[in-house]
């Protein structure tokens, strides 16, 4: 599937409040919003969908050997993706939320000056240690026995390899950057946390592992778009990848504001990136600080 979804810029821009922030890196940008948790309401129908469209692509693969077009899934015993993903452990729902944000970000404010970035899909399908407990979950159901889906031992261990991806093409089509995004969604900020997403994107290579991701992914889908965008990324993959300019972002999400000292505005590094990212290209860092972190979760992937 090719993602189409957008929220509207306005209510998005009065939710998360751009904050000042100042620096003159040659290589490094840090931007900040803020939540205005008040002006949620007008946008919360939209991201639902936003965020819900994210997860299509991992809902078709659980769903793919049990769909009977004779039979629909009418009833959500016979659904293998019915709780997917509102039975999943806080953790892991706090990771989509950061992933989505990271998007959500680049395709609505833009990134290195530029507002024409494409996600063309995102890459949850790929957390198959939740799938496997995906399973176990909807046999406890099936049985009628109890599932705490925030229970210490629901947790699972998160998706591995780059958590988004988004593009710049050309007047032709072509791939011409790369944009590799790491992301965090923590309720309380974390040094150590900030410092190991530097220093993995600082290793990452030149051709990010995502791009097979996305070409097994949306080779799935028989649209045109979808077509397309395989051709590009099998281009890329193969040669293309050795002129397309990369580019890295930290998209860090967290559950409080920075008060003291009173001049603070953000958890991450203002000037420069930290000292863990070692790679020589241009990084630009968004820090999303949210005011009820766990009601956005429960909102956006619990039906709250």
């Amino acid at each position: 599937m090719i993602r189409f979804r957008r929220v509207t810029l306005r209510p998005l821009n009065a939710w998360l409040v751009a904050q000042p922030v100042s620096g003159a890196h040659s290589k490094y940008e840090l931007r900040v919003w803020r939540e205005v948790n008040a002006n949620f309401g007008a946008l919360r129908d939209e991201l639902i969908a936003y965020a819900q469209e994210a997860l299509d692509d991992a809902r078709t693969r659980i769903r793919k050997g049990f769909e009977d077009n004779l039979s629909p899934f009418s009833d959500p015993i016979d659904d293998p993706a019915a709780h997917y993903p509102a039975m999943l452990n806080r953790i892991t729902l706090q990771g989509y939320l950061g992933e989505t944000l990271a998007g959500l970000a680049v395709e609505h404010f833009g990134a290195f000056g530029h507002t024409d970035w494409h996600v063309p899909a995102f890459l949850f399908r790929f957390h198959d240690q939740e799938f496997q407990h995906l399973d176990l979950i909807n046999e406890r159901f099936l049985m009628g026995e109890p599932h705490d889906p925030d229970a210490e031992a629901e947790k699972r261990p998160g998706r591995t390899g780059d958590d988004a991806l988004a593009f710049r093409l050309d007047g032709e089509g072509k791939i011409t950057h790369i944009l590799a995004l790491e992301a965090k969604c923590l309720a309380t900020s974390n040094t150590a946390i900030i410092a190991d997403a530097h220093g993995k994107l600082a290793a990452g290579p030149r051709r990010p592992s995502g791009i097979r991701e996305l070409i097994t992914l949306l080779s799935d889908y028989e649209t045109d778009e979808a077509q397309a965008w395989v051709a590009r990324l099998l281009e890329l993959y193969r040669v293309g990848f050795r002129t397309a300019k990369r580019r890295d972002g930290l998209a860090y999400t967290v559950g409080h504001f920075p008060v003291r000292p009173a001049t603070r505005v953000s958890w991450l590094p203002a000037t420069a990136p930290h000292a863990s990212y070692t790679a020589d290209r241009r990084f630009e860092a968004m820090e999303f600080q949210l005011s009820d972190l766990r009601g956005l979760v429960d909102t956006l992937y619990r039906g709250a």
